[in-house]
C-alpha cells in the first residue's frame, strides 16, 4: 500500500512539473529581425536607424488578441535610465494576435503562432545619444508590452533588446 501511494505521489509531482511549463510560460513575446535595435552613421555624421519587423509570437493555447502598445525606457550597461523621467518611449500597435490553437479535422491543435509583422525601430534622439556617449556596448531597450485579450484580460510583460551601432 505505502508504495502504491509513493507511485502516485510521484506520479502527480511528474504532471505537476509538466504543467509548470504551460501554464507559468509567458504567452507572448515580441521578435525582432534582425533581434538588435540599432543605426549607421555615415561619413558625413547623418544617422540612419535600421528599421526593424516585428512580430508577436503566441504560446500554444494562448488566447488571442490586439497588441495595444508599449513603453520602454533606455538603460546603460549598469541598468540606471539614460534619459530618466522621460516619455520618450511610448507607442500604440494595435495589430492583431492570434490565438494559439487551430481546428484540424474537427480537433483543437494547441500550436504556436506569429502575428503579422510590424514595424519598431530605435528611436532617433536614443541613437544619436548613444553616438555621442561612444556607442556604449550594453545599452538596452527595456520595453513593457501590452495586449488585450479576446477576453477582455490585459496582459503585460517586459522585453530587453539590445542596441547596437552598426548593426547591418
Amino acid at each position: 500500500m505505502k508504495g502504491l501511494r509513493i507511485f502516485w505521489a510521484l506520479v502527480l509531482v511528474l504532471a505537476l512539473a509538466a504543467c509548470t511549463d504551460v501554464f507559468l510560460q509567458q504567452p507572448y513575446r515580441v521578435l525582432l529581425e534582425p533581434p538588435q535595435l540599432g543605426y549607421e552613421v555615415d561619413e558625413q555624421g547623418k544617422i540612419t536607424v535600421v528599421e526593424n519587423n516585428a512580430y508577436v509570437q503566441v504560446a500554444p493555447g494562448a488566447p488571442g488578441g490586439y497588441l495595444e502598445g508599449y513603453t520602454y525606457v533606455v538603460v546603460d550597461d549598469s541598468g540606471n535610465e539614460i534619459f530618466p523621467g522621460s516619455f520618450l518611449g511610448s507607442g500604440f500597435v494595435g495589430i492583431e494576435v492570434p490565438e494559439g490553437k487551430t481546428l484540424e479535422n474537427g480537433q483543437i491543435q494547441y500550436v504556436p503562432k506569429r502575428s503579422q509583422p510590424f514595424r519598431f525601430s530605435l528611436d532617433g534622439v536614443v541613437a544619436r545619444e548613444h553616438l555621442n556617449r561612444g556607442f556604449p556596448l550594453n545599452w538596452r531597450v527595456q520595453v513593457t508590452w501590452v495586449v488585450t485579450t479576446s477576453n477582455g484580460n490585459k496582459v503585460s510583460w517586459m522585453q530587453e533588446y539590445q542596441i547596437k551601432y552598426l548593426l547591418r
